[in-house]
């Protein structure tokens, strides 16, 4: 753990944090600053440079000893969570899920993101962009999610259509367009079991 001053003779304590954080074999030693500098402004430009802690002087020493330790504290919690067998775990709309899966599930939703304007973005497609094969896709899906990958795909283009509906001014049309969907009767069909109302009411309601 460092404790540094904010005004220094040799180097400005802001710069000293700058290139502590930027070396990859130091970013990681708490650093606590102590000061005279007492504005909001400056506490916060601190806080932006890496700095874990700002104590503006005059300062309790039992305070000092506070925040020390709670930054060890903290320093040791993260040092036995790495070593733990829980750290290969990330969570997920809270439930737990493995930074595996979660990769693979990330890649998945980046691949129907990125194609969603394809009307034949299917399971297949996606599974020979993760060089796999659709068996092995369904088996792995099937651990993460109550959808099917094909549902999954579909509730993207619907959640994707949903959101182009509130943050922009793009026809209903050209909406449709750009999930996907070529059967406008469909869109508006399934867009009403989905969201108990029209595109046009939907839009108008948020």
């Amino acid at each position: 753990l460092i404790i540094t001053d904010v005004m220094m003779p040799d180097i400005d304590g802001l710069e000293f944090i700058k290139r502590l954080k930027a070396d990859k074999f130091t970013k990681h030693i708490p650093v606590v600053v102590v000061s005279a500098k007492i504005s909001e402004k400056d506490q916060a430009k601190g806080l932006d440079m890496g700095a874990d802690s700002y104590l503006t002087k005059p300062f309790s020493p039992a305070v000092l000893r506070s925040v020390i330790n709670r930054l060890l504290t903290v320093k040791d919690e993260l040092k036995e969570y790495y070593y733990s067998p829980e750290s290969a775990y990330q969570y997920t709309e809270g439930h737990p899920m493995h930074q595996e899966d979660k990769v693979f599930m990330d890649s998945i939703v980046t691949i129907i993101s990125e194609n969603l304007e394809r009307e034949n973005l299917r399971p297949e497609f996606i599974a020979d962009k993760l060089n796999t094969n659709t068996r092995s896709l369904y088996r792995r899906f099937k651990k993460h999610s109550n959808l099917s990958p094909s549902d999954f795909i579909k509730d993207y283009r619907f959640m994707s259509a949903a959101k182009l509906l509130i943050t922009t001014n793009l026809t209903i049309q050209e909406i449709i367009y750009k999930v996907g969907i070529t059967n406008k009767s469909y869109f508006y069909r399934e867009f009403l079991k989905k969201y108990n109302m029209t595109p046009k009411e939907y839009r108008s309601h948020k």
